[in-house]
């Protein structure tokens, strides 16, 4: 299982642009005071944005399906 989500992640998750996407991951680390350039961890997404991981994974491995 995946811990960390990247910026493209992001974008699937949130279906938002590049830049959408980096604004999400850095109003995380400012609300959970992380450092600027550290990944956001799974957990950390989930409870920002109020969702599920079981959600989040499912959503995730149908994009890792679809990649050929």
């Amino acid at each position: 299982m995946k811990l960390n989500l990247y910026r493209q992640d992001i974008e699937y998750l949130e279906e938002v642009s590049k830049k959408g996407a980096l604004t999400i991951m850095r109003d995380i680390r400012e609300d959970y005071g992380l450092p600027k350039k550290r990944y956001v961890s799974v957990n950390l997404y989930c409870d920002f944005c109020s969702k599920t991981k079981e959600d989040v994974w499912r959503k995730l491995k149908l994009l890792k399906d679809k990649k050929p």
